[in-house]
């Protein structure tokens, strides 16, 4: 009974812990979940276009730019506290269990020693191994999940229009260049390319 509470323990941190990573993944190939794009779908476009003032729709455009931003990045922040929290409490559960476990077994009158180990250390040395295999498991399915976040987000790339305006285009998290237009001529390839910065082009110069 014991035994088994603990392995239940070990699978919802172990979930816990791949969410954790996976939401990990998509920031560290610059594409987000969908949910956190649902954002910008609240923070309207900038309908109030100034008379004569390109300089004022630029300015507005660009805050509304950086509000969308600034906001995904405080909704990551609460996601992994909230990750945190649970596999703090997940751990604190597994500690008490393993502790009732041991007080158990040392209550036993008669314990039984095998190898000079007592009952209750084989069954921890059970509960390591499945918890590195479980660990194992998760790293390898990660390698896995981020290759396909990497063709996702090629796919969704390459499908966009050659001319997307900057406020349609999905809002990330990472520092990107900062043009002064009314119109973003680029698409999003191009536009990633040139987050990339001056020694990307630079690199690419060199080699031609």
């Amino acid at each position: 009974m014991y035994i088994n509470d603990l392995i239940k323990i070990r699978q919802k941190q172990a979930d816990c812990w791949k969410e954790q990573l996976k939401l990990e993944t998509h920031i560290l190939c610059k594409f987000l979940p969908k949910n956190f794009d649902e954002l910008e779908k609240f923070i309207a476009p900038i309908n109030y276009v100034p008379v004569n003032n390109d300089r004022k729709v630029i300015e507005l455009r660009n805050k509304r730019y950086k509000i969308i931003q600034e906001t995904k990045r405080i909704w990551l922040n609460v996601n992994f506290h909230a990750y945190e929290i649970k596999l703090h409490e997940y751990e604190k559960q597994y500690q008490m269990a393993l502790m009732t476990l041991k007080e158990k077994s040392l209550n036993n009158t008669n314990p039984v020693i095998t190898n000079g180990l007592s009952q209750f250390d084989h069954i921890q040395q059970y509960l390591n191994f499945q918890t590195n295999n479980s660990i194992k498991d998760i790293s390898n399915e990660m390698a896995s999940y981020r290759r396909i976040i990497l063709r996702n987000r090629q796919r969704s790339s390459s499908s966009s229009s050659s001319s997307v305006a900057k406020d349609t285009m999905t809002i990330g998290l990472s520092p990107e260049p900062y043009l002064d237009l009314i119109m973003n001529p680029f698409n999003i390839r191009s536009w990633n390319y040139l987050s990339l910065g001056r020694i990307y082009f630079l690199l690419v110069y060199m080699m031609f």
